[in-house]
């Protein structure tokens, strides 16, 4: 398999990932789990409603996280705001 140069700077780029409060931050932006199973988990932008298509899927087995559709609509402020649950 040969990867361009650009998907080499995402494959190995070094994400800064972690929970709190029942969501995943991941370079500063807020992520939801959309899907799950044995071996990923798969997230979106908090802000999908939004359209934003930024996607990530953390392997469950490694903890390793791979971004897909990784640009966002909106900037870091927006993405770590809003509410908490859906009480």
């Amino acid at each position: 398999m040969q990867l361009s140069n650009q998907d080499l700077l995402n494959y190995f780029r070094h994400r800064i990932v972690c929970r709190q409060n029942g969501f995943t931050i991941i370079d500063g932006y807020r992520f939801v789990i959309g899907t799950t199973n044995l071996r990923r988990t798969y997230l979106k932008c908090a802000n999908f409603r939004s359209n934003c298509r930024a996607r990530a899927i953390i392997n469950r087995d490694t903890n390793k996280v791979r971004m897909r559709h990784e640009g966002h609509n909106h900037s870091r402020k927006d993405a770590v705001s809003g509410r908490s649950s859906k009480k």
